[in-house]
């Protein structure tokens, strides 16, 4: 099992067809990287909790200078609020102050039952308020992105601007076919939704059990189609630790959180992308195999305010990893001249 920033392979039970996809068995050589495994446990400070509206917990960490500029950051899938310098370092540098909180069912928040994609923008807006915090941009990486648009759909009076990194198009997203260029093992991923929430629930699960307490990686052929070099070199970099440590907490109490993440990614999201006003960077490798960068211009043309930036060369960690804090700079930039002209 090799830890993939977002996703994982499991590489004993993936010889299966699932949606019409057969992905075949996978011969594997096997290597130890202590570095992604050296953080097995969190602090023990404990993560601050919000009770929201209807009874359910939500945690969140703050990041930064108390006066700075606020982003709120979506982690990706599975994820949670546990905070990454590798990712978050760059923007505290800058001077903002990093707001990360676990979508519901990762971590200690809560489950909730059905959650769309602008569920979990309510929950934030709700966050933010409680934090005192008016006016905020947003960053989404990966799975991350669908809800960092959410919130400028949600809370439109307070986002002012929206980072969006290796971003999912929708799943019904018209003229795109949505897996092509994923590794397999996305491939497979997604193939579980036409299957019901069972089958959904028996691949979410293989592939958490193999990522909570594993200290040692199969690395596999088939990784070539996941990560190409330029992500290689992040994830066996000090990334590697951080991730394995934010992923492990959001695991913690269960997997249900990843379940919920797919079923909300692969159903309607809850709003119209027409309400999107605020300004919106999107950022996207061109080498991206976690999610291709075909996804990343079927937004660039379908959000009116979207400045696209399609990076050549560049993967699907390699584009964030370092760079957050230059690209809020560029939104920030942005939303300053739409507030003058």
């Amino acid at each position: 099992m090799i830890k993939t920033g977002e996703w994982f392979l499991p590489m004993s039970r993936v010889s299966r067809a699932i949606g019409g996809a057969h992905v075949r068995p996978i011969t594997a050589a096997v290597a130890t990287w202590p570095a992604l495994y050296s953080i097995q446990k969190l602090t023990e400070t404990p993560v601050p909790l919000l009770r929201l509206p209807d009874g359910r917990d939500l945690e969140y960490e703050v990041q930064g200078p108390s006066t700075g500029p606020v982003a709120l950051f979506h982690h990706g899938m599975p994820g949670s609020a546990v905070p990454m310098d590798t990712v978050l370092g760059s923007m505290t540098a800058r001077g903002f102050r990093v707001i990360t909180y676990s979508r519901a069912g990762y971590g200690a928040s809560s489950p909730a039952t059905g959650r769309t994609v602008a569920d979990t923008a309510t929950d934030c807006a709700f966050l933010l308020t409680h934090l005192g915090v008016e006016r905020y941009l947003v960053v989404g990486w990966s799975a991350g992105g669908p809800h960092a648009l959410a919130g400028a759909a949600v809370a439109p009076e307070s986002v002012e601007g929206v980072l969006l990194v290796s971003s999912f198009a929708p799943f019904d997203a018209d003229g795109l076919d949505y897996v092509e260029g994923m590794g397999a093992q996305n491939v497979a991923l997604f193939g579980t939704v036409g299957h019901g929430e069972s089958a959904m629930r028996e691949l979410v699960g293989q592939m958490a059990s193999a990522v909570r307490g594993n200290t040692s990686a199969d690395v596999g052929t088939e990784m070539a189609s996941l990560l190409p070099p330029v992500d290689l070199a992040v994830l066996t970099a000090e990334y590697g630790a951080d991730n394995a440590a934010n992923m492990d907490h959001g695991l913690s109490r269960g997997d249900e959180g990843w379940v919920a993440d797919l079923a909300a990614l692969t159903s309607p999201w809850g709003f119209d992308f027409g309400v999107v006003v605020a300004p919106i960077e999107l950022w996207h490798g061109t080498a991206d195999q976690m999610v291709p960068v075909t996804h990343g211009q079927w937004l660039a043309e379908h959000l009116p305010t979207a400045e696209a930036h399609l990076e050549p060369e560049q993967g699907h960690l390699s584009i964030a990893i370092g760079s957050l804090g230059e690209k809020l700079e560029v939104l920030r930039g942005r939303v300053a001249d739409r507030t003058t002209s």
